[in-house]
């Protein structure tokens, strides 16, 4: 078998891989799939609903028929998929033009993380690949016809770039931003509460520091136009109420405007910060959230991520009803 020919089918069986990975992902998780329409801001006219429930499947029957149709059929089917990763790469690289960071699910449950010019990079280079594959379609060739035309070393060098695959993956595939809490708050060691400036809501310019003074402070960080984050903030008046009065809860938004258009929770729970200062000092993704303690002192977190964050304002809240009331009773 010739090389290009031998190589086409490289490329096709890549982009197959990238296709079922994510259209599995996509349908395992779709209310991620949904929550990357909003972060990335799909236009209206997309019905993000509806889409985030084809899209998946669309993914999957995409990487069949790139593996399966035969010479012909597949020039539609390589257009299809490069429009589709075309559409993708615009999305993201208008994204980096947005003024907060964006998180995006875009290869499900498996693919949160924030987008950036790596992300970027990604697309651009697996749409060149698609574009490489019409290519090839275009030029009479198909998935079946490169597969019948393998001889030994054909084999060899296609078990190969498998092999290189897998490695590839076991070696950059990992978690995604969501980072975990690794101590109980009992066991949690406690460091001094970092330097990161912030607006209340009535105007007042604070510190981190200055803020925790007279209560502890549970800071959740979030960013308009994010699924997990919109959820989150849902929750934060039912947290305050459980809360308090030992703690008292924050929500940092990225500027003014999007802290007073924030409709979630009460008004006098939110706040804005400059620079994303807060967020940074963390290197906590979105939403993510701190415990600060009353005596300068971190005392829990931060974790990032809807579920993490849930857990635990659940773990303070049952460290609260645990500690002793003043009458020496336990806390309700």
């Amino acid at each position: 078998m010739t090389p290009a020919p031998l190589a086409a089918l490289v490329v096709v069986l890549t982009l197959v891989g990238v296709l079922v990975a994510s259209g599995a992902a996509k349908a395992r998780d779709r209310r991620a799939t949904r929550d990357a329409f909003t972060a990335l801001r799909v236009p209206r006219f997309v019905p993000a609903d509806l889409a985030a429930g084809v899209l998946p499947w669309a993914e999957l029957a995409l990487a069949a028929l790139l593996l399966l149709a035969p010479a012909g059929w597949l020039v539609p089917v390589a257009g299809a998929v490069l429009v589709l990763l075309l559409a993708y790469t615009a999305l993201v690289v208008r994204a980096l033009g947005f003024d907060e960071p964006v998180t995006c699910s875009c290869f499900g449950s498996i693919g949160r993380h924030r987008v950036d010019r790596t992300t970027a990079g990604r697309n651009v280079v697996l749409s060149v690949l698609a574009a490489v594959v019409l290519g090839f379609a275009l030029d009479g060739g198909s998935a079946p016809s490169a597969v019948a035309g393998l001889d030994g070393d054909g084999w060899w060098t296609l078990a190969a770039a498998a092999t290189a695959a897998v490695v590839a993956a076991l070696v950059v595939g990992g978690p995604g931003d969501d980072v975990e809490p690794d101590t109980e708050l009992l066991d949690y060691e406690r460091q001094a509460i970092p330097f990161g400036a912030l607006t209340l809501a009535d105007g007042t310019a604070t510190t981190l520091v200055e803020l925790s003074r007279s209560q502890a402070r549970l800071v959740v960080v979030l960013n308009p136009g994010c699924g997990p984050c919109v959820r989150t903030a849902e929750k934060l008046d039912g947290w305050a109420g459980r809360l308090a009065p030992a703690v008292g809860v924050v929500a940092v938004y990225p500027d003014r405007g999007t802290a007073v258009a924030a409709t979630e929770h009460a008004p006098e729970l939110a706040a804005w910060e400059p620079e994303l200062n807060v967020r940074r000092v963390f290197s906590v993704g979105t939403p993510g959230a701190v415990l600060l303690g009353a005596d300068g002192l971190m005392a829990g977190g931060p974790v990032a991520g809807e579920r993490h964050i849930e857990e635990f304002v659940h773990d303070v809240i049952a460290e609260l009803a645990d500690e002793p009331a003043p009458d020496g009773t336990a806390g309700s």
